[in-house]
């Protein structure tokens, strides 16, 4: 969901974006919540609350899963949600209100650390090549996310034309022309190098309006390379020197240390995964001419500067 992120001096701009699998996860958080919230005070009524409360574990940790920094306001909620309606069945003896307030304030620690967890753990833990088809499959099915981005194609900008530049409504195809998907693809690596890391898969094509999810795979890529490299290892080395060594220099003698490229084949098709761990220095996006910083807000990509850039580099990397 694209809310505020909790960085201090962060603004987002006014008009909000909320894809479909957003929405499809607000509601079952949203649905769970208030089922546990119903069986909450029917238990406490029938005098069996003690036994209930764990069940508010459920929303905050698959909030937590797919947005580590938005778990604590799920927890927050429920803590809120629970406390209330505690209250009306709430005895005048110490020991139980402290125990419902431990429990509504254990909410929010299950989160914190559950947000930590997750930011914290090794990245490369599902990457292992027996098991990556196994790990697409499941993003996949788990779709866009915070730490998950589908591109359909790396390479549909190269053979544009002037004519359908000029005409197109994209400010990245009339400003970058040809080399346009090539920059995107930096932007979104930029993105999760400068974030808590994540997963760009090539060959999905996605139908927002229907909420439909593709594997095309790369083979129309690879007709827009020479002859020679339309296989795994000349479209890594396009990746690697055309959108790496081209837009994010500053990383380009090591990106093994922060990239893994995989080409796992999802029913009968090869995608292109490409597996990026944070970096522990700001990384910005060199066109030539411009820098651009970019950084990962729940489904989306977002290029910030001025003070909000100060701020974010001041806690993203502080302990560097």
């Amino acid at each position: 969901m694209d809310s505020t992120p909790s960085l201090p001096g962060y603004h987002l701009p006014d008009t909000l974006q909320i894809s479909q699998n957003d929405l499809v996860r607000f509601w079952v958080i949203a649905s769970i919540t208030a089922s546990i919230i119903g069986v909450t005070y029917i238990s406490m009524a029938a005098g069996y609350g003690s036994i209930v409360p764990q069940l508010f574990y459920f929303p905050i940790l698959y909030a937590t899963y797919f947005y580590p920094s938005r778990g604590i306001y799920v927890a927050g909620s429920c803590s809120v949600a629970y406390l209330l309606v505690s209250v009306y069945f709430l005895t005048p003896n110490v020991f139980v209100v402290g125990g419902v307030v431990f429990q509504a304030l254990l909410f929010i620690g299950i989160a914190v650390v559950s947000s930590y967890v997750v930011k914290q753990r090794d990245p490369l833990q599902i990457t292992m090549p027996g098991d990556d088809a196994v790990a697409v499959r499941m993003m996949i099915a788990t779709g866009e996310s915070e730490r998950v981005e589908f591109k359909f194609k790396a390479l549909w900008s190269t053979r544009l034309s002037k004519e359908e530049a000029d005409a197109s409504e994209s400010a990245e195809v009339r400003k970058y022309r040809t080399n346009a998907s090539k920059f995107i693809i930096a932007r979104s690596i930029a993105g999760f190098l400068n974030s808590s890391g994540g997963d760009v898969i090539i060959g999905i094509e996605e139908d927002r309006v229907k909420n439909v999810i593709q594997v095309v795979g790369i083979d129309d890529d690879y007709s827009r390379l020479l002859e020679k490299d339309r296989n795994p290892d000349g479209y890594r080395r396009m990746l690697i020197d055309s959108v790496i060594r081209r837009y994010i220099p500053e990383i380009y003698e090591t990106a093994s240390q922060y990239i893994r490229i995989t080409f796992p084949v999802i029913s009968e098709k090869t995608l292109c995964h490409v597996h990026i761990i944070p970096a522990e220095k700001p990384v910005f996006v060199d066109t030539g001419s411009e820098e651009f910083f970019f950084i990962r807000v729940d489904a989306s990509t977002r290029n910030i500067s001025g003070k909000t850039l100060t701020n974010y580099i001041l806690t993203r990397f502080k302990k560097s």
